[in-house]
């Protein structure tokens, strides 16, 4: 069961970071990611008048994957999900460019999120059926 909790993770990762935006330049999550820590961390470094902070809250959003897939523990799994799909409305323009939905988006958004609660809901019978054994 645990090789199968730990494909879903992988699974539910990589579709986080491919799901695309859906402004005029549609990034996929990962360069989005990238292009905002690399601008934050440019203008920190470089003595610049004008510093990106918005790229330093990506910060916990990556802490938030690492956690998702080191964790065992269906309530912290379930917090890092609803932590990982919060911000996704807003970094794909969801709310405000919801007419530009296309396949693309509609099938990593989907998987991502049916591949997480498989995930939460997996981890939560392994939990209840060793707490049964013990």
């Amino acid at each position: 069961m645990s090789l199968v909790i730990n494909i879903l993770k992988i699974v539910s990762i990589v579709t986080f970071l491919l799901i695309p935006g859906l402004d005029e330049n549609t990034v996929p999550n990962f360069a989005f990611i990238a292009l905002c820590l690399f601008q934050s961390f440019h203008d920190i470094f470089n003595n610049s008048i004008h510093i990106f902070w918005e790229g330093l809250i990506l910060i916990p959003i990556l802490t938030a994957l690492v956690i998702f897939y080191k964790s065992k523990n269906y309530k912290i799994l379930f917090i890092c999900f609803l932590i990982l799909l919060l911000p996704l409305t807003y970094a794909t323009g969801l709310i405000k460019n919801y007419a530009r939905i296309d396949f693309w988006f509609v099938f990593t958004y989907g998987t991502f999120i049916i591949t997480s609660i498989a995930v939460i809901l997996l981890a939560q019978k392994k939990d209840n059926s060793e707490k049964i054994v013990q």
